[in-house]
């Protein structure tokens, strides 16, 4: 899962959580509410309690049953309040309940309650509806028991239907909440994914993508911003690209006119040596001609392949094929002229990588070329490692390379002695070319080196 899609989930049932929350504190209010209702019910019932006692405690005093009935009959119409009185015995005297009523009495066990004034739901009664107490109280010695009852079935159907009616609203809000949240989050996550579809385009190199500007407000302004700037980068890329272009043809232009009358220049010289006796002052004049001539030629030829990999590198479908490494490495060392030095080349496994070969063989022939004229060394050692990544090291043990001097080698036109460079025809772009070359593979290179000790290129290839 996402970064993003797990932000989002995480609000989302931080939201639903508070939402449960919220419910179960609106049903824990309505418990409280059932319970103060309750409380304020047996108040009532313990007023009627006292007012029914203070009636027919004279009337049972004096045995005045008939005139007891006539007031329990009082209250045979009354549908909130009913009551029934009993002897010692459970014996119903009278009541305001239905003559039927009589028999259950006897098998009541209430009224043999020890603590008659506790309030309870029974199951009967909270199946009638009904909030019930038992009294013992004596008159004369004589035990009574007066059972009061106060029906609830209106008003708890009230409040059961109320419950349910809030119960359910505030589940179908939560609902409501919860399907309204899941909408925005597969919107936003949608539009965030489709946003980010077009973004990854754009930055592979496809200019051209087209971004779709989301409907959601939260995304429509950042699309535009990003369109805008997508449509000048491309403008942008598009006149460097031209520029690189003029460039490299502008190099090539002026490489070619400076090979031409260099040319022209050799071939002078090379035919009045021939044609014409002359002194050995004018030889060595004609011998510094042709050297610096020399030179300018193999500049221009460095800087025509400079600009060429630089136009390489500008491109997205790069000109590289599978060749093989072991032969490649064969030809640039056979380019080379070695004179009384060796060059020893680890040949054991056969590699074949995905590159241009001819530029790997420059930057190769480059190397080994500046071990050659500069280092000093007797011996040169080309070693081939594979592991997870192909590694060749080029080992000269000559002089070596000043540390101060390491970290600028690849600069162009830079020189350690520039002195000997000179006199060695060196350009001081030969190690640019290799780093140009590397970086245009993507590969990397690395230098190490002593003085007196000798130095190692190193180039991996991933």
């Amino acid at each position: 899962m996402k970064t993003r899609d797990k932000f989002w989930l995480n609000k989302m049932l931080w939201l639903i959580a508070i939402s449960m929350l919220f419910v179960l504190i609106s049903i824990y209010n309505l418990i409280q509410f059932n319970g103060s209702y309750i409380i304020e019910e047996e108040y009532e019932l313990n007023t009627f309690q006292k007012q029914i006692l203070w009636a027919i405690k004279p009337l049972l005093k004096n045995n005045d049953v008939e005139n007891l009935r006539l007031y329990c009959s009082e209250f045979k119409n009354n549908k909130e309040l009913s009551f029934r009185i009993f002897d010692k015995d459970k014996n119903y005297i009278a009541g305001s309940f239905d003559e039927e009523s009589k028999e259950i009495a006897k098998n009541d066990s209430r009224i043999n309650k020890k603590a008659p004034n506790i309030w309870k739901l029974y199951k009967r009664s909270f199946k009638d509806k009904k909030l019930e107490k038992t009294e013992k109280f004596e008159i004369d010695g004589n035990k009574y028991f007066l059972e009061l009852s106060i029906s609830e079935e209106f008003v708890i159907n009230s409040i059961i239907k109320g419950q349910k009616n809030i119960i359910i609203f505030f589940i179908t809000c939560l609902l409501i909440l919860i399907l309204n949240l899941i909408y925005i989050f597969n919107n936003i996550r949608n539009s965030f994914n489709t946003f980010e579809d077009s973004v990854k385009k754009i930055s592979e190199g496809n200019l051209d993508a087209e971004i779709n500007i989301p409907k959601i407000e939260l995304l429509e302004e950042l699309s535009v911003a990003v369109s805008k700037m997508t449509q000048k980068l491309k403008n942008q890329i598009l006149r460097l690209t031209k520029l690189e272009q003029y460039k490299s043809d502008f190099i090539q232009n002026v490489s070619h006119e400076i090979k031409t009358p260099i040319t022209a220049i050799n071939s002078a010289v090379e035919l009045i040596e021939e044609n014409c006796k002359i002194s050995p002052l004018d030889k060595e004049c004609f011998d510094i001609i042709k050297f610096q001539t020399l030179s300018i030629n193999k500049l221009a030829q460095d800087i025509l392949s400079l600009a060429e990999t630089d136009l390489e590198k500008t491109k997205d479908d790069k000109s590289f094929k599978i060749f093989c490494l072991n032969d490649a490495i064969k030809k640039a060392i056979d380019f080379q002229d070695t004179l009384n030095l060796k060059i020893n080349f680890n040949n054991k496994q056969e590699i074949h990588i995905n590159g241009n070969e001819e530029l790997f063989i420059t930057a190769i022939s480059n190397i080994l070329s500046n071990a050659i004229k500069y280092s000093n060394s007797e011996t040169i050692d080309v070693n081939i490692s594979q592991s997870d990544k192909i590694e060749i090291e080029i080992i000269d043990y000559g002089i070596g390379i000043g540390k101060e001097h390491l970290e600028h080698i690849f600069e162009k036109f830079y020189r350690v002695d520039k002195a000997r460079s000179r006199q060695k025809d060196g350009s001081g772009l030969g190690l640019s070319i290799v780093k140009n070359i590397i970086e245009l593979h993507n590969w990397a290179i690395e230098v190490k080196s002593e003085i007196n000790k000798g130095t190692s290129f190193k180039i991996i290839i991933s």
